[in-house]
Protein backbone atom coordinates (compact mmCIF):
# COMPACT_ATOMS: atom_id res chain seq x y z
CA UNK A 1 0.00 0.00 0.00
CA UNK A 2 0.86 3.45 -0.96
CA UNK A 3 2.78 5.32 2.25
CA UNK A 4 0.11 8.51 3.17
CA UNK A 5 1.65 11.89 2.41
CA UNK A 6 0.08 14.83 4.19
CA UNK A 7 -1.29 18.16 1.68
CA UNK A 8 0.38 21.39 2.07
CA UNK A 9 -3.35 22.07 4.00
CA UNK A 10 -2.74 19.27 6.03
CA UNK A 11 0.27 20.60 7.62
CA UNK A 12 -0.50 24.21 7.53
CA UNK A 13 -3.55 23.54 9.45
CA UNK A 14 -1.77 21.48 11.79
CA UNK A 15 0.96 24.13 11.94
CA UNK A 16 -1.67 26.39 13.48
CA UNK A 17 -2.89 24.16 15.72
CA UNK A 18 0.39 23.72 17.47
CA UNK A 19 1.12 27.54 17.39
CA UNK A 20 -1.75 28.11 19.87
CA UNK A 21 -0.56 24.90 22.29
CA UNK A 22 0.88 26.13 25.44
CA UNK A 23 2.99 23.64 27.95
CA UNK A 24 0.25 21.14 29.60
CA UNK A 25 -2.57 22.34 27.33
CA UNK A 26 -4.75 19.57 25.64
CA UNK A 27 -5.93 19.34 22.06
CA UNK A 28 -8.70 17.04 20.78
CA UNK A 29 -8.92 16.22 17.16
CA UNK A 30 -11.83 13.60 16.54
CA UNK A 31 -11.09 10.26 18.74
CA UNK A 32 -7.45 10.96 20.19
CA UNK A 33 -6.53 13.53 22.51
CA UNK A 34 -2.82 14.92 22.99
CA UNK A 35 -1.17 17.39 25.49
CA UNK A 36 1.64 19.14 25.00
CA UNK A 37 4.05 17.90 27.69
CA UNK A 38 7.41 20.24 26.25
CA UNK A 39 9.13 22.31 23.81
CA UNK A 40 7.66 20.52 20.31
CA UNK A 41 7.10 17.68 22.28
CA UNK A 42 3.14 15.56 22.36
CA UNK A 43 2.01 13.00 24.03
CA UNK A 44 -0.87 10.84 23.25
CA UNK A 45 -3.38 10.55 26.49
CA UNK A 46 -6.14 8.56 24.74
CA UNK A 47 -7.65 7.02 21.78
CA UNK A 48 -10.09 4.46 20.06
CA UNK A 49 -9.28 0.90 18.45
CA UNK A 50 -10.39 2.80 15.08
CA UNK A 51 -8.70 5.51 15.35
CA UNK A 52 -5.48 3.60 14.56
CA UNK A 53 -4.90 5.07 10.75
CA UNK A 54 -5.60 8.42 11.67
CA UNK A 55 -2.97 8.67 14.75
CA UNK A 56 -0.44 7.41 12.17
CA UNK A 57 -1.29 10.60 9.88
CA UNK A 58 -0.81 12.32 12.73
CA UNK A 59 2.52 11.33 13.88
CA UNK A 60 3.66 11.91 9.89
CA UNK A 61 2.52 15.65 9.92
CA UNK A 62 3.89 16.34 13.47
CA UNK A 63 7.05 14.64 13.07
CA UNK A 64 7.58 16.34 9.74
CA UNK A 65 7.10 19.53 11.15
CA UNK A 66 9.84 18.70 14.22
CA UNK A 67 7.83 17.63 16.90
CA UNK A 68 7.60 14.25 18.68
CA UNK A 69 4.74 11.86 19.85
CA UNK A 70 4.91 10.02 22.91
CA UNK A 71 2.63 7.29 22.44
CA UNK A 72 3.79 4.79 25.73
CA UNK A 73 1.22 5.26 27.84
CA UNK A 74 -1.75 6.41 25.30
CA UNK A 75 -5.16 4.61 27.12
CA UNK A 76 -6.59 2.82 23.88
CA UNK A 77 -10.31 2.64 24.29
CA UNK A 78 -12.40 -0.14 22.56
CA UNK A 79 -14.91 0.38 19.83
CA UNK A 80 -17.64 -1.81 21.70
CA UNK A 81 -19.36 0.81 23.98
CA UNK A 82 -20.09 -1.99 26.86
CA UNK A 83 -16.20 -3.09 26.42
CA UNK A 84 -15.03 1.03 26.86
CA UNK A 85 -17.09 1.22 29.95
CA UNK A 86 -15.92 -2.28 31.41
CA UNK A 87 -12.44 -1.33 30.69
CA UNK A 88 -12.72 2.37 31.54
CA UNK A 89 -14.24 1.68 35.03
CA UNK A 90 -11.62 -1.16 35.84
CA UNK A 91 -8.82 0.92 35.40
CA UNK A 92 -10.08 3.92 37.20
CA UNK A 93 -10.49 1.46 40.14
CA UNK A 94 -6.80 1.20 39.92
CA UNK A 95 -5.95 4.75 39.96
CA UNK A 96 -3.05 5.39 42.99
CA UNK A 97 -1.80 8.39 44.16
CA UNK A 98 1.24 9.36 42.06
CA UNK A 99 3.44 10.21 45.07
CA UNK A 100 3.08 7.96 48.26
CA UNK A 101 1.92 5.40 45.54
CA UNK A 102 -0.20 3.76 48.06
CA UNK A 103 -3.52 5.03 48.48
CA UNK A 104 -6.01 4.24 45.60
CA UNK A 105 -8.03 7.44 44.49
CA UNK A 106 -11.25 5.45 44.58
CA UNK A 107 -10.69 5.07 48.44
CA UNK A 108 -10.20 8.90 49.10
CA UNK A 109 -12.56 11.74 50.58
CA UNK A 110 -14.50 12.05 47.08
CA UNK A 111 -16.88 13.90 48.75
CA UNK A 112 -14.96 16.56 49.54
CA UNK A 113 -13.53 17.04 45.94
CA UNK A 114 -12.94 20.46 44.64
CA UNK A 115 -13.45 21.72 40.62
CA UNK A 116 -10.70 24.16 39.38
CA UNK A 117 -10.06 26.11 36.43
CA UNK A 118 -6.53 25.36 34.84
CA UNK A 119 -6.01 26.47 31.82
CA UNK A 120 -7.15 25.54 28.04
CA UNK A 121 -7.83 22.81 25.76
CA UNK A 122 -8.15 22.58 22.05
CA UNK A 123 -10.16 20.99 20.05
CA UNK A 124 -11.15 21.15 16.37
CA UNK A 125 -14.64 21.73 15.45
CA UNK A 126 -16.59 20.40 11.96
CA UNK A 127 -15.85 22.92 10.03
CA UNK A 128 -11.71 22.20 10.94
CA UNK A 129 -11.44 25.57 13.28
CA UNK A 130 -9.44 25.61 16.51
CA UNK A 131 -11.72 26.22 19.11
CA UNK A 132 -10.13 26.78 22.86
CA UNK A 133 -12.28 25.68 25.68
CA UNK A 134 -11.80 25.97 29.74
CA UNK A 135 -9.80 23.01 31.22
CA UNK A 136 -11.51 21.57 34.23
CA UNK A 137 -9.75 19.20 36.81
CA UNK A 138 -11.17 17.59 40.08
CA UNK A 139 -8.40 18.06 42.75
CA UNK A 140 -8.88 15.28 45.30
CA UNK A 141 -6.56 14.74 48.68
CA UNK A 142 -5.24 12.09 49.28
CA UNK A 143 -4.65 10.61 52.81
CA UNK A 144 -0.77 11.74 52.57
CA UNK A 145 -1.79 14.82 51.89
CA UNK A 146 -0.19 15.37 48.59
CA UNK A 147 -3.17 17.06 45.90
CA UNK A 148 -4.17 14.51 43.21
CA UNK A 149 -5.52 16.09 39.96
CA UNK A 150 -8.37 14.01 38.12
CA UNK A 151 -10.66 15.18 34.56
CA UNK A 152 -14.22 15.61 34.57
CA UNK A 153 -15.22 12.52 33.15
CA UNK A 154 -12.56 10.31 35.53
CA UNK A 155 -14.11 11.80 38.71
CA UNK A 156 -17.48 10.59 37.64
CA UNK A 157 -15.93 7.24 37.30
CA UNK A 158 -14.27 6.80 40.61
CA UNK A 159 -16.93 8.69 42.60
CA UNK A 160 -20.09 8.01 40.90
CA UNK A 161 -23.54 10.35 39.92
CA UNK A 162 -24.03 11.55 43.30
CA UNK A 163 -20.80 13.60 43.76
CA UNK A 164 -20.30 14.29 40.42
CA UNK A 165 -23.40 16.49 40.55
CA UNK A 166 -21.96 17.93 43.84
CA UNK A 167 -20.01 21.13 44.18
CA UNK A 168 -17.95 21.94 47.26
CA UNK A 169 -17.74 25.87 46.51
CA UNK A 170 -16.16 28.04 49.34
CA UNK A 171 -17.93 27.18 52.50
CA UNK A 172 -20.83 25.34 50.91
CA UNK A 173 -22.06 22.17 49.45
CA UNK A 174 -24.32 22.22 46.50
CA UNK A 175 -26.53 19.24 45.26
CA UNK A 176 -27.99 19.16 42.02
CA UNK A 177 -32.24 18.71 43.00
CA UNK A 178 -33.39 15.63 40.85
CA UNK A 179 -36.45 15.60 38.84
CA UNK A 180 -38.90 14.36 41.48
CA UNK A 181 -37.59 16.84 44.24
CA UNK A 182 -38.14 19.55 41.69
CA UNK A 183 -41.61 18.02 40.68
CA UNK A 184 -42.40 17.60 44.34
CA UNK A 185 -41.36 21.06 45.87
CA UNK A 186 -43.40 23.29 42.46
CA UNK A 187 -46.24 21.07 43.11
CA UNK A 188 -46.02 22.34 46.78
CA UNK A 189 -44.75 25.30 45.78
CA UNK A 190 -42.32 25.01 48.29
CA UNK A 191 -39.30 25.76 45.73
CA UNK A 192 -39.16 29.41 47.06
CA UNK A 193 -38.78 28.46 50.64
CA UNK A 194 -36.36 26.11 50.47
CA UNK A 195 -32.05 26.60 50.13
CA UNK A 196 -32.09 25.96 46.80
CA UNK A 197 -30.06 27.94 44.32
CA UNK A 198 -30.56 28.13 40.82
CA UNK A 199 -26.78 28.07 38.55
CA UNK A 200 -26.10 30.12 35.69
CA UNK A 201 -22.10 30.85 34.51
CA UNK A 202 -21.22 32.51 38.01
CA UNK A 203 -22.26 31.81 41.73
CA UNK A 204 -20.89 34.08 44.43
CA UNK A 205 -18.14 35.36 42.04
CA UNK A 206 -17.12 31.66 41.44
CA UNK A 207 -17.38 30.33 37.83
CA UNK A 208 -19.48 27.03 37.79
CA UNK A 209 -18.64 23.73 36.36
CA UNK A 210 -20.28 23.49 32.90
CA UNK A 211 -22.59 20.36 33.62
CA UNK A 212 -24.06 22.24 36.84
CA UNK A 213 -25.06 25.31 35.14
CA UNK A 214 -28.91 25.32 34.55
CA UNK A 215 -29.83 23.39 37.45
CA UNK A 216 -31.18 23.47 40.90
CA UNK A 217 -29.18 22.53 43.70
CA UNK A 218 -29.67 22.08 47.37
CA UNK A 219 -27.63 23.88 50.10
CA UNK A 220 -27.07 21.09 51.70
CA UNK A 221 -24.17 21.98 54.24
CA UNK A 222 -22.79 25.15 55.48
CA UNK A 223 -19.79 26.41 58.06
CA UNK A 224 -20.49 26.59 61.56
CA UNK A 225 -19.87 30.13 61.57
CA UNK A 226 -22.35 31.27 58.13
CA UNK A 227 -24.89 29.39 60.32
CA UNK A 228 -24.24 31.07 63.27
CA UNK A 229 -24.44 34.63 60.91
Amino acid sequence: MEAWEPTEGDVAWTQGVLDTLEDGQDWMEGEMAFRKTGDKELKLLTRTERASFAIERVKIVVEGLGWTLDESEAKIIPDDPMLAAQMMQAEAESWCCPKCEEHKVVNMDLEAATWHLMGQSVYVDEDGNSVQTPRWVVEIICPCEEKVYVSPDDYLLVAGEINFYTWNVDNETLRVMTPEQITECADNETLSKINAQHLGTTYEGNTVPPHLRGTFCLIVEKSPLEEEE
